[in-house]
């Protein structure tokens, strides 16, 4: 009777059905269905926002087509046609590779990265960047492709939290940007103000990454080191910061011997993030921006070319008619777009000097005016916010770093050259990532995009 009042009563032949039942059959229920809602789910969000791109492409496509009707200009229906079946073509494969992989990342980061592509491949098209003969057979015009597949291969290579275990590679990585900047150094031979290889091969843009990823690994070891402070300032050993600034003052000397005045910004400012995610001392990034500036009056006082891109920049009105005449002209096709834009097709983005790769952000404004300026920069903006939470999720501290320093590498060269372009900064001959021409920029960028893509994986 005891026993039938515990059991309100109900017969105890019954209660060895529940209780014989192994305890470990209880979350399976729970497990399967939710794998099968991932299986299920999965690729919503990513399928949406490259549904997204192709509807850009596509309208932006007839748009321009349409203005090249009512002028009477020559149609360029085929080329139109390509770029849409390019990126249609590598978002199906994209989508279907990482579905079968098991691939359980950051849909909205990969996705975020297809309608900036679709973007950049519209502003060229409407450019007339893909028009040109034998186009299609060049790195420009594989540049799509040759990124997806370095997005892919990054992807599959490096996710479900095998980056953990690539720590080792950061002096490798040391050695390969050191070869890549002295080659530029030997071979290297200008062309409008720059410096390229044979073929206008650029393979500084591979030393981003490349000392990304040693700096990850040098840090990750010496994070206590570097947190230490003296009086609330950061104050590192001797040995850990001499050892530091021997290593970092290779590539950057030669950085500064190209005169490449953009990238060594840019090499120092994600230095200086790293730093501070390294040691969880903000008062890095004051300090380094600090000494950023003044290393840069000291440069323009040394360099001649330095000096002359900070004379344009005060006051490009000085030599009108000859270096200031490009921040000019896109200074006034911005502002000619005004609100709402001339419409695409429908500007001179010619009239502005190497509009295709540096100034490409002034015709946007001309056509697209400050609204589709402030789309393109809020994709940036979700695209850099779920970059940083990447990293902050990525456990690891090699993958923290890795990822933070990715993340800061894309923002910092997006900043410079929209700052660049609107007179907020000097202008330092940064690209705008997934817009400007470039495809060596561009598969650079998209291999990162991978990299953190596949941080991104939860399937650890």
């Amino acid at each position: 009777m005891a026993e039938r009042k515990k059991t309100g009563g109900r017969a105890t032949a019954k209660r060895p059905k529940a209780t014989e039942e192994p305890v470990e059959k209880k979350p399976a229920p729970e497990k399967r269905p939710r794998q099968a809602t991932q299986a299920g789910g999965f690729g919503w969000v990513l399928g949406g926002l490259m549904l997204a791109g192709l509807v850009l492409l596509v309208a932006g496509a007839l748009r321009t087509l349409g203005v090249e009707v009512r002028n009477g200009e020559v149609l360029h229906t085929g080329m139109w046609s390509a770029l849409v079946g390019v990126y249609a073509g590598c978002a199906v494969a994209a989508w279907g590779v990482l579905r079968v992989s098991g691939w359980r990342g950051d849909e909205g980061f990969a996705g975020g990265m297809f309608v900036l592509c679709a973007m950049g491949m519209l502003v060229q098209g409407r450019l007339g960047v893909y028009a040109e003969d034998g186009v299609w057979r060049t790195m420009t015009g594989l540049g799509v492709p040759l990124g997806m597949a370095g997005f892919l291969g990054a992807v599959l290579l490096l996710k479900a939290g095998r980056l953990k275990d690539w720590g080792w590679l950061g002096y490798v990585c040391y050695a390969l940007a050191v070869a890549a900047l002295l080659a530029m150094l030997v071979f290297g031979r200008k062309y409008r103000g720059g410096i390229y290889l044979p073929g206008r091969i650029n393979p500084t843009e591979v030393v981003k990454p490349l000392l990304v990823i040693f700096s990850a690994m040098f840090l990750q070891r010496r994070g206590k080191a570097f947190a230490q402070t003296q009086m609330g300032v950061p104050m590192p050993p001797g040995r850990d910061l001499l050892l530091l600034g021997a290593l970092w003052l290779a590539p950057a000397g030669m950085v500064f011997m190209l005169h490449d005045l953009g990238l060594l910004m840019l090499l120092n400012v994600v230095l200086v993030v790293m730093l501070y995610v390294a040691s969880g001392r903000f008062r890095y990034i004051p300090l380094g921006l600090a000494a950023g500036a003044m290393v840069c009056v000291v440069l323009g006082w040394v360099s001649k070319h330095v000096g002359e891109r900070m004379a344009v920049w005060r006051d490009p009105f000085s030599d009108s008619m000859n270096k200031g005449w490009q921040a000019l002209q896109g200074l006034t096709a911005m502002f000619a777009g005004g609100t709402f834009g001339a419409g695409l097709g429908e500007g001179m983005p010619e009239a502005v000097s190497i509009v295709r790769s540096d100034f490409v952000y002034a015709a946007i404004a001309e056509e697209l005016g400050l609204l589709g300026c402030a789309l393109l920069i809020g994709l940036y903006l979700f695209w850099f916010v779920r970059g940083w939470r990447i990293a902050g999720a990525a456990g690891n501290g090699f993958a923290v770093l890795l990822g933070a320093g990715l993340t800061a590498s894309l923002a910092t060269q997006t900043l410079f050259n929209l700052a660049g372009v609107t007179k907020a900064l000097p202008m330092t001959g940064i690209t705008l990532p997934f817009i400007s021409q470039g495809s060596s920029s561009l598969v650079v960028v998209m291999v990162m995009g991978g990299m953190l893509a596949a941080l991104s994986d939860t399937k650890r």
